[in-house]
């Protein structure tokens, strides 16, 4: 070895000892802190820490945080620490001053493991930060509080929720047991493609599995086991790992999707229609994006990652929500039939007109029963930031930096907020509920809260709600599998270990 590569390795050295000593300072400081707060005993093994009691990840990991999350809402604070080896997490786990934190204008930070996503989403409106996420934030919000833009899409979801009725027509009848959520998600895909970009992508009219939905749950999959694997962190160890080379073949279908559809938009794309009220029903979310890359406020780079993060959360999300509130339905049939009931009030026999918004604003059972699907079965289970500044919470101090995972699904599940809070009712959310009157805006937050909220929960409500009440005119669901049966899992959405599988019985 020559001179220059022995001085090349005692600088590696030394450079590894300081980053070592630094880190080991850090996690003496960090658990001098939380010692109060940390309701699993750390490994006695140096670097480990609770990494031995969550590694096998999963249906474990989210009863375990579930079960924590109940302890510490027991003890009032509602606050836990897990150690993912030298890393601690932070989970607050009730509404109880979680307002200072979520809607703190300094707290907007989304924490590191949001960096995973970056390959997919790269730094859309989900992922980015700071100034970055405050302009683009400010640029599209517009379009998703647009009444008539809204109103217009009502006939793509009405459209697309008759050819899911098709569909579990010849379902119900073969008697017996099926899995519902692939033909749940290739409509709310067909729903947002065209509503977000104008394009027909035909996914229900297809008879084999959707190459798009089924790319977005296994990327999810590949990227949950990511973040719960810190040897996969760095992107040069991920890159050249089965999973890299895996996550690798599915964003290409991801983004070649996405591509081909913001070419075709382009060309076809007429600023004047922007302005022109007789042609407003053909404007879609793309249009406006298109709009503002014209006024060179957004590049090409700018509007692939928001249609990515449009087509992931707008399609994703909402699938997972209409599967489990069937779900439920199908394993509470008293619930089931007073919402058959509500909406035989609304149409009569009339079982193939379209829902209209005046329809929707009748829906008050279904509305009630949607909110506390969401409640017990949230799509999102939990979100994650990072503390851009020291707080306080209920006398923790919690450092600048650290990552705080809001656990979104214990929150809703809350005793002192919730009576019986693992029953399943509706009439919690009833306008004159003692219960809806008194609970804080932050004790119910299936959009999350505070300023990133979720952009697009009007669109997503609207969607819901046509979409159930189409099937529900038509259909009556039946499941036997319990909670437990199925295994819930955070894998990015709340997913199930399990198929879900229902019968499904036509009405008429």
């Amino acid at each position: 070895m020559n001179v220059l590569g022995i001085i090349f390795s005692v600088c590696i050295f030394l450079l590894s000892i300081r980053l070592l000593r630094s880190l080991l300072y850090r996690t003496v400081y960090l658990r001098k802190i939380y010692r109060n707060i940390t309701p699993l005993s750390i490994s006695w093994i140096p670097f480990v820490g609770n990494f031995h009691q969550i590694r096998k990840g999963g249906v474990t990991y989210y009863k375990l945080v579930l079960r924590l999350s109940s302890e510490a809402q027991q003890q009032t604070k509602g606050i836990f620490c897990i150690w993912y080896a030298l890393l601690p997490i932070v989970f607050l786990s009730s509404h109880n001053g979680l307002e200072k934190f979520i809607n703190h204008s300094k707290q907007l930070s989304k924490s590191a493991n949001y960096e995973l996503l970056h390959p997919w989403l790269k730094t859309g409106l989900l992922t980015s930060n700071n100034e970055k996420w405050r302009n683009r934030r400010r640029l599209i919000t517009p379009s998703f509080h647009d009444n008539q833009l809204l109103k217009n899409f009502m006939s793509i979801f009405n459209e697309q929720a008759q050819v899911l009725v098709e569909r579990f027509v010849r379902l119900a009848k073969e008697k017996t047991l099926h899995q519902l959520y692939p033909y749940i998600s290739a409509c709310t895909l067909d729903i947002i493609t065209e509503a977000a970009t104008g394009t027909k992508a035909e996914a229900q009219s297809s008879d084999s599995r959707n190459d798009f939905v089924q790319a977005t749950l296994r990327i999810s999959e590949i990227i949950t086991k990511r973040i719960r694997t810190p040897w996969l962190w760095p992107a040069i160890i991920f890159d050249n790992s089965s999973y890299g080379r895996e996550q690798k073949h599915f964003l290409q279908i991801l983004h070649g999707f996405s591509h081909k559809v913001i070419e075709d938009r382009i060309k076809s794309f007429d600023p004047q229609e922007m302005h022109t009220d007789d042609h407003r029903k053909r404007l879609v979310f793309l249009d406006c994006l298109i709009a503002q890359m014209q006024q060179e406020k957004l590049t090409l780079d700018d509007i692939q990652e928001e249609v990515d993060t449009f087509m992931f959360e707008g399609h994703d999300t909402t699938a997972t929500a209409v599967t489990f509130f069937c779900y439920l339905m199908g394993h509470h049939p008293d619930v089931q039939k007073k919402v058959q009931e509500e909406l035989d009030s609304i149409f009569g026999d009339d079982h193939e007109r379209e829902c209209t918004m005046d329809d929707i604003q009748k829906m008050t059972y279904l509305d009630c029963a949607i909110k506390e699907s969401l409640r017990l079965l949230p799509p999102v289970a939990m979100i994650g930031r990072e503390a851009q500044e020291d707080f306080y919470h209920h006398g923790q101090l919690i450092p600048k930096g650290a990552i705080v995972n809001i656990v979104i699904s214990a929150i809703h599940r809350d005793p002192s907020v919730y009576p019986n809070p693992d029953e399943f009712d509706p009439s919690r959310f009833a306008e004159n509920s003692v219960i809806n009157e008194q609970r804080s805006p932050f004790a119910f937050i299936p959009f999350s809260a505070g300023s990133r909220n979720c952009i697009g929960q009007r669109f997503a409500n609207l969607e819901e709600r046509v979409v159930l009440s189409t099937l529900l005119r038509r259909f009556s669901f039946r499941s036997t599998q319990t909670v437990d049966e199925l295994g819930l899992l955070n894998l990015l959405l709340l997913r199930t270990e399990n198929p879900i599988l229902m019968s499904i019985e036509a009405r008429y």
